[in-house]
């Protein structure tokens, strides 16, 4: 536009130019994030945001000789929340991490010292977000969603890992299943955020990691955009839901 701008009659017409300019601008953001009016808000499982792979690659360090270590911990963490809260004896998450691996470091002799342990249990409340994360929550962010984590991991483990990646600012929520005593895929857990937003089921749009928590969001009503990173296959008799290998599939959720 030209810079001299002498009368009044130029200076409507800027403005004109510049109100017709923003109004696209908004239109445009709103076609390409948010335009499926039901979903206000965007729960997220804490893995679909930060990558555990750094926790794993201490576990491979410390012990060259046992390379399936990770996998079977991580079998025991979800057993041990499952069996907690079927019987109701509820622990925290660094709690079942902490006794999951004693317990498989135990089983396959793998020499865990204090230091060793230490330093794998702390690795999670240090871990890297995935590539994509942060363009992709500006972009919910700037549609207007409100955005929460809903986790089994505890608020000070989450809020943790936020401030070092620098995206506390995204989220209007920190849910851990320490609220309710009871973890994912429990419906208590999953209720969190409806009752901490104040939405209906149809109005949160959940992002699950793990195809156990898929299926577990989609029995409990939420629409599902799972961020399916490691390549699962979906549980027997799952609900079909949106599937992607990146946030990218939750862009597409929220946009309808």
């Amino acid at each position: 536009m030209t810079a001299l701008i002498d009368s009044r009659r130029r200076l409507l017409g800027l403005g004109a130019c510049a109100f017709a300019f923003a109004a696209a601008g908004s239109a445009w953001a709103a076609d390409t994030v948010s335009r499926n009016n039901a979903i206000r808000a965007v729960a997220f499982d804490a893995f679909p945001i930060f990558n555990p792979e750094r926790a794993f690659a201490i576990v491979r360090g410390l012990f060259p000789d046992h390379r399936d270590l990770p996998g079977l911990w991580f079998q025991k963490v979800f057993s041990d929340t499952w069996l907690r809260t079927s019987a109701r004896r509820y622990v925290t998450f660094d709690e079942i991490l902490a006794e999951s691996l004693d317990h498989v470091a135990a089983s396959v002799s793998a020499p865990l010292g204090g230091a060793a342990r230490n330093e794998i249990l702390t690795a999670f409340s240090a871990l890297d977000l995935w590539p994509d994360v942060r363009d992709r929550l500006g972009q919910l962010k700037a549609a207007g969603l409100q955005l929460v984590v809903l986790s089994n991991m505890s608020e000070a483990m989450l809020r943790a890992n936020m401030a070092r990646n620098g995206v506390t600012e995204f989220f209007d929520a920190v849910l851990s299943t320490d609220a309710v005593q009871a973890f994912k895929p429990t419906p208590e857990a999953y209720a969190m955020a409806m009752h901490r937003l104040q939405l209906e089921k149809e109005e949160i749009l959940f992002a699950p990691f793990a195809a156990w928590d898929a299926a577990g969001a989609a029995w409990f009503g939420y629409p599902t955009a799972w961020v399916n990173r490691g390549k699962q296959r979906a549980e027997p008799g799952a609900p079909d839901v949106r599937v992607g290998a990146d946030l990218g599939v939750v862009v597409e959720a929220a946009r309808g």
